[in-house]
């Protein structure tokens, strides 16, 4: 079969490689029609992210299912699914409690389409096998899209996470985006569009970057253009860091020093080098601050109901070309570009 390989920035090319088959009993093997171009796909392919070895590229997809372990439950082949791009047992203690990035069974950071993180492959390909299907894999629900629905194993799930909680505590609360130069554009974008379909009154988007704002106010949310990170803007009890990390974290200092006294600031960024943060004042305001990887097989459920109850469009957000398209089109991609077939 085809899969498409990272060779190095900028260079991507197709290879034959063997079908996968079930290992396990707990195995599925999957059909990618969808695949959504992750943030950290773009940085590197644009050489900002380390350099690695050729790996199998994309860990955002939709699939069909092709054939199933007979311990994989609730599920039938030819259902059309979201697959985690994080893999996750499912069962293990850390799972069970909500939190499958500390899976005690698989190796840390295991996940598909890093080529760091195990031998896991990528969905940019004919055939993905799911280990742990059961917890690794959501149907999608009638009516949604395999192109709205493709990044719910990652890029939507991290954006739903900045927002879901504080929103059910307070709803209708005001949201700041801090998006910054726009390294993670549709995280950014994404978290604008969640806040508005939860019921968020006001989403600010405070970016220095032109075109994301643009598309921040065409869907719904007030664009704040500012081309260095202020010292404090706002009192919002919900904050969400989608900067994309950076080596001095000014951005996520905005965005903490946002935070109203008791709010939630979510970071999305992964900071490679340490970054001065505004301790003091979160201390005497009682921030609540998370970073880190997304529990996406816990919060893929939530996103797609929010999809499949038709509160949030995200036609301005994504930009969809056909399959076979995929190397052209990934030369100077969009903010989210989705591959389906």
């Amino acid at each position: 079969m085809q899969q498409l390989f990272a060779t190095g920035p900028g260079n991507l090319e197709w290879r034959e490689i063997d079908e996968p088959e079930l290992l396990a009993k707990t195995d599925a093997l999957v059909r990618p029609v969808a695949l959504s171009i992750c943030d950290a796909d773009v940085l590197y392919l644009q050489g900002k992210l380390p350099a690695r070895p050729p790996f199998c590229f994309g860990h955002e997809f939709v699939a069909d299912i092709v054939a199933l372990g007979e311990e994989v439950t609730g599920f039938a082949p030819g259902d059309r699914v979201v697959v985690a791009f994080r893999i996750a047992c499912g069962t293990c203690r850390r799972c069970r409690q909500g939190y499958p990035t500390a899976c005690l069974t698989v190796p840390p950071n295991s996940a598909y389409g890093f080529g760091i993180f195990g031998d896991y492959g990528g969905a940019a390909c004919d055939l993905v096998r799911v280990p742990y299907a059961t917890t690794m894999m959501v149907r999608i629900p009638p009516g949604v899209s395999a192109s709205d629905a493709a990044s719910a194993g990652d890029n939507l799930a991290d954006a739903f996470r900045c927002v879901a909680d504080g929103l059910q505590e307070e709803p209708g609360a005001p949201v700041l985006v801090v998006a910054g130069d726009g390294r993670l554009p549709s995280i950014s974008l994404y978290t604008a569009a969640l806040a508005l379909a939860m019921g968020s009154e006001q989403v600010d988007v405070m970016a220095s970057h032109p075109g994301l704002l643009a598309v921040a106010q065409a869907i719904g949310a007030r664009a704040i253009e500012t081309k260095a990170p202020p010292g404090r803007h706002g009192n919002y009890w919900i904050t969400a860091d989608t900067s994309g990390g950076g080596s001095s974290g000014e951005w996520l200092s905005a965005a903490l020093h946002a935070t109203a006294p008791c709010g939630r600031c979510t970071s999305c960024g992964i900071y490679h080098a340490p970054a001065s943060l505004p301790l003091g004042a979160m201390y005497m305001r009682g921030v609540r601050f998370t970073i880190g990887w997304a529990n996406v097989q816990a919060l893929m459920p939530g996103v797609l109901d929010l999809l499949s109850r038709k509160t949030i469009s995200l036609n301005s957000i994504h930009t969809v070309a056909p399959w076979q398209d995929m190397i052209d089109a990934l030369q100077t991609p969009p903010p989210k570009l989705i591959l389906t077939r």
